[in-house]
């Protein structure tokens, strides 16, 4: 059985390889600047209906971390395609799609060697990190960490993935919103610009005072002086 799952990791490993490959090659020869893709993806799922366009949407963000494509040029596609307020929605399922799929990834590709290869004193942090999951992985969402990273890189530790999920849904929140907020704003139709755009800026600043709140918070539950990482949940 053990063979069998290397093998199949090879294949699929393969397959996901020729695939980022096969989609820089895409993108190099079209010569299309990233700051470009936002508006080209509105203008594509113009084209569809409401439910159509939000489906391609979402199974399009589902799967982007396949080729590591900036999550946040979808976020703000998400406003400028369905207006400010259905991009929130859409974006919410898209990105917690795209988050626990990495994970999902990286735990099943990379986890193994890392308890069985990696240093004896990463595994003490790494039995931390667990019991704190659900706060760390807050922490690094609201400070709008790498988003790839953050994925791929819990899925390589002992966090649960319920803390990872329930940490990435309410972690992505006020970034989010924010983005798709501002890109919702380039919308045609929309009314209150100004508005939308402090509103976005609120956001972006709850979350910000939000994992500043939970680091200190965290430093204060340190049972012993000089822990770099706090061992309890609160």
């Amino acid at each position: 059985m053990t063979d069998w799952n290397k093998l199949i990791k090879i294949i699929i490993g393969g397959v996901w390889l020729a695939v980022f490959g096969f989609a820089l090659i895409l993108w190099w020869r079209s010569t299309i600047p990233l700051s470009e893709i936002p508006r080209l993806l509105e203008n594509w799922l113009s084209d569809f209906g409401l439910f159509r366009a939000a489906s391609i949407y979402v199974v399009i963000y589902a799967v982007r971390p396949l080729i590591l494509f900036p999550a946040t040029l979808l976020t703000v596609a998400s406003g400028l395609v369905f207006g400010p307020w259905l991009g929130v929605l859409f974006t919410i399922v898209g990105e917690n799609a795209s988050a626990n799929l990495a994970f999902v990834m990286a735990r099943w590709f990379g986890r193994g060697a890392v308890v069985k290869y990696v240093d004896p004193r990463w595994r003490r942090w790494d039995q931390k990190l667990e019991r704190n999951g659900l706060v760390s992985v807050l922490i690094m969402r609201l400070t709008m960490l790498p988003f790839d990273a953050v994925n791929f890189g819990c899925g390589l530790t002992a966090v649960r993935q319920r803390d990872f999920a329930l940490g990435t849904f309410f972690g992505i929140l006020p970034s989010l919103i924010g983005f798709v907020l501002l890109g919702g704003t380039a919308a045609s139709g929309v009314a209150h610009r100004g508005a939308i755009i402090g509103l976005s800026v609120v956001f972006l600043v709850v979350g910000f005072t939000t994992a500043h709140f939970l680091k200190r918070r965290e430093q204060k539950n340190r049972l012993i002086p000089g822990e770099s990482i706090p061992v309890r949940n609160s």
